[in-house]
C-alpha cells in the first residue's frame, strides 16, 4: 500500500510541475574574429525570449574600451518588426586587461531574428563594422518534450526500484 501511495504522489507531483525556467546551454559564437580597422571582434549570443544577451569580445593592440560603441539592432527575419536598438549595458575587464561588453535585448517572441552588429567610432560616429546575422530566439530552458526525455531515466530507475522492493516483499515470509 505504501508503494502505491508513494508512486501516486510522485506521479501527481510530476504532472503539476510547470516548465522550468533554466538556462539550456552556454552562449554560442555568432561572429568570430571579424576584422574592423586594426582590431578583431567576436560576438557570442544567448538569445532567449525575454532577455537575450550578446557578449562582445574586441581584441587588438592599443584598443581602448572607450574608443568604440558596440550596438545591436534586431528585427524579425521577415522584417515586419523593428525591435530594438541596444547599446552597451555592462563592461567588464578580466585579469589580463581584456574587456567584454554585454548587450541585453528583450526579445518579444520566439522566431528567427536578424541581429545587426554595429561598431561605431565614438569620436566621429563612423560605422567601422556592420554585420547582420540570422539567429534563432527560443524560450529559456528545455521544452516539454526535452523535459520528458530528461525525465525518462529517472522514471526507469524508479520502476526498477519499485520492482525490486515488490520482489523482496514476495520472498520475505510474513512475521508471525
Amino acid at each position: 500500500m505504501k508503494i502505491f501511495l508513494s508512486l501516486t504522489l510522485t506521479l501527481l507531483s510530476l504532472s503539476v510541475i510547470s516548465e522550468a525556467h533554466a538556462h539550456e546551454g552556454p552562449p554560442f559564437p555568432i561572429l568570430v574574429d571579424q576584422k574592423f580597422l586594426d582590431h578583431k571582434l567576436s560576438v557570442w549570443a544567448d538569445p532567449d525570449t525575454g532577455n537575450g544577451l550578446f557578449l562582445f569580445y574586441p581584441e587588438g593592440e592599443k584598443l581602448n574600451p572607450n574608443d568604440y560603441l558596440y550596438e545591436v539592432i534586431t528585427s524579425t527575419k521577415n522584417g515586419e518588426q523593428k525591435e530594438l536598438l541596444a547599446g552597451i549595458s555592462m563592461r567588464s575587464v578580466d585579469e589580463k586587461g581584456k574587456f567584454t561588453f554585454t548587450v541585453s535585448v528583450p526579445f518579444t517572441r520566439e522566431a528567427i531574428w536578424n541581429i545587426q552588429i554595429l561598431v561605431k567610432n565614438k569620436q566621429n560616429g563612423d560605422i567601422v563594422l556592420d554585420q547582420t546575422i540570422p539567429v534563432e530566439v527560443t524560450p529559456p530552458g528545455p521544452n516539454r518534450l526535452e523535459s520528458l526525455i530528461y525525465l525518462i531515466p529517472f522514471l526507469l530507475l524508479g520502476g526498477i526500484w519499485i520492482k525490486v522492493v515488490i520482489h523482496k516483499r514476495k520472498k520475505t515470509p510474513p512475521a508471525e
